[in-house]
């Protein structure tokens, strides 16, 4: 990569001067119509050396130009130093990106062992509109930091072992006969997913009301806890049920969990947690119930004590997620721990890595990680909802923009991809929510987000497909030849690649995949630039044409891999 080409050969240059070499770095340029790249060291440099900007940058690249020539280093007042680099540099930069299996992205020197926890949905109720940041967000982060050549496991975390279960086993008790459970003859009943995204709904709503209906309910709550056999056996088959729809529709979105834990999981390692953290002197009674100090010397803000356990014994989310850290930590050792989960969720999960790190459950040197984000809303800026005011099923959203991905494509899309619509209507989906910053709320707009221009999914496919089909008409990819670069655009489409081969690097960094889909849509933009300047495949100047087809293929490569860590299917056809 040249950018880290001028970083080695600057710092070499200031080190040689006398200079601190640590205080360089390259940057690309913010004006790209006055130059390719950019140093701002000599205003850092200017107070350590007591001299002005302007002769710290002029003897830079004095300094520069006296022992390199694959860049032009111009200073420029009060005390930038500018770099322009020659058509040669970025001729052979084209050939390595091509001879390049990851398109000029490195693999991290120093991996890690990465548990993302994302998706987090409850047993019993249907995937929403709710659960589709966590899942689209966090599938492309595990991409990501896999590519990079971390150890990564993706945990579903599923909710399937509080109260809700109580409820739903008491909404079936009063709606079939269960005795085949508890060692009747009669045969079990074959309840339907339909059956439980109806039970649950309304046995919530009805012990809010109904007083013996809620102590029924958390009668059956322990006991099934306990693991009695009739009660655990229904709640297996509550399970089975639930998640095989929840994999469905995790899968037309293209989502994978590595593990499918749940809250029942981690339940054995509740009580003897909770007996080390009570040797260990550090939780106390309140009012009957568990308590614990997070707050260290250390600690800048204060945070109120956590809850561990109430005083009836029930157990909350905070001693599930804490014991799943325990198992975590049993099993895999990570180094990290990130969970990608509502922005609303900050203070119960600060209280909880703290929790975890004072008591122990975890080394200090882990780091536990809250990527929060914020939430889908509809064009009125409310939660999006259906027409009539709900909340959305998952299912029925891929299958809305599904339809209306449908209704724009080809034919002869849809005649060699059936998946064709699912993937164009869910890349519109993903793109559209990772595109923006994950911290703020975004409007959901089908007729913008599925639109093949604009910076949508949509165009991205469509550009790829563009690509793809002129390599297949051509005779040649333009591998093995040593391309020529001498135009203009060539040079802005050399640059947006080299743009989004760094952009990796700052997503992992600060866990915003944006970045990605900013730099690989702005690779798009002057491909499409640089595509409609030129008549490919006509031109007779072999040299022209091999270089232009080279150009081509090191694009195609850089989107694919950068949709596939965006979590994007791409299609042969729109």
């Amino acid at each position: 990569m040249l950018i880290n080409q001028l970083n080695q050969d600057l710092s070499l240059c200031a080190g040689q001067l006398g200079w601190p070499a640590d205080r360089i770095a390259v940057t690309y340029s913010d004006r790209p119509d006055l130059c390719q790249f950019q140093c701002n060291a000599p205003f850092r440099l200017a107070k350590e050396l007591h001299r002005p900007p302007m002769a710290i940058a002029t003897e830079l690249a004095e300094a520069f130009a006296r022992k390199f020539n694959y860049a032009a280093a111009a200073p420029a007042a009060p005390g930038f130093l500018n770099f322009t680099v020659t058509d040669n540099a970025l001729s052979r930069q084209l050939k390595e990106f091509n001879e390049d299996s990851r398109c000029g992205v490195e693999k991290t020197p120093a991996p890690r062992r990465i548990i993302i926890d994302y998706g987090g949905p409850n047993i019993a109720k249907p995937l929403h509109v709710g659960h589709l940041r966590s899942a689209v967000i966090g599938e492309s982060l595990k991409r990501l930091a896999r590519f990079l050549g971390h150890q990564v496991y993706g945990d579903v975390h599923l909710g399937d072992w509080g109260t809700q279960m109580g409820l739903v086993i008491a909404g079936l008790e009063e709606r079939y006969d269960l005795s085949g459970y508890f060692g009747s003859s009669l045969p079990r009943p074959r309840f339907t997913l339909d059956d439980l995204n109806e039970i649950y709904p309304q046995a919530s709503a009805r012990a809010k009301t109904d007083e013996a209906f809620r102590e029924k309910a958390q009668e059956i709550t322990c006991r099934l806890q306990n693991r009695e056999k009739g009660y655990y056996t229904l709640w297996q088959d509550v399970c089975e049920v639930s998640v095989s729809d929840i994999q469905k529709d995790y899968r037309k979105l293209d989502v994978e969990f590595d593990l499918w834990y749940g809250e029942s999981t981690c339940d054995r390692y509740v009580d003897p947690m909770l007996q080390s953290m009570a040797e260990k002197g550090l939780t106390y009674e309140s009012d009957g119930a568990l308590v614990m100090d997070v707050n260290q010397p250390e600690d800048e803000k204060p945070m109120p004590p956590i809850l561990l356990r109430k005083s009836n014994g029930a157990r909350l989310y905070a001693s599930t997620d804490l014991a799943t850290l325990c198992q975590r930590q049993e099993e895999f050792a990570p180094d990290e721990v990130w969970y990608v989960v509502d922005a609303r969720q900050a203070l119960h999960l600060e209280q909880v890595f703290r929790c975890a790190k004072k008591s122990g459950i975890v080394p200090k040197e882990t780091r536990l990680i809250h990527i929060p984000f914020g939430t889908v809303n509809g064009k009125d800026g409310k939660p999006f909802k259906t027409r009539e005011g709900g909340t959305m099923k998952l299912k029925d959203l891929i299958a809305m923009i599904s339809e209306a991905a449908e209704q724009l494509l080809s034919p002869g899309a849809l005649t060699q991809d059936p998946q064709a619509p699912r993937k164009v209507g869910c890349a519109a989906l993903k793109f559209g929510d990772l595109v923006c910053n994950r911290i703020k709320n975004y409007i959901f707009d089908l007729e913008k987000f599925i639109q093949f221009d604009g910076k949508t999914g949509s165009y991205l496919l469509y550009t790829l497909v563009r690509i793809r089909s002129l390599l297949a008409k051509a005779e040649s990819d333009g591998t093995g030849i040593d391309p020529v670069i001498t135009t203009q655009e060539e040079r802005d489409v050399l640059m947006k690649l080299q743009l989004l081969a760094t952009s990796y690097q700052q997503a992992y960094e600060e866990k915003l995949p944006n970045y990605i889909c900013e730099a690989v849509y702005d690779l798009a933009n002057a491909y499409n630039v640089f595509y409609g300047s030129c008549r490919i495949l006509s031109e007779e100047n072999q040299q022209k044409k091999n270089t232009w087809l080279a150009l081509s293929r090191a694009v195609g490569e850089a989107m694919e891999q950068a949709l596939f860590v965006l979590g994007i299917e791409p299609v042969p056809a729109m």
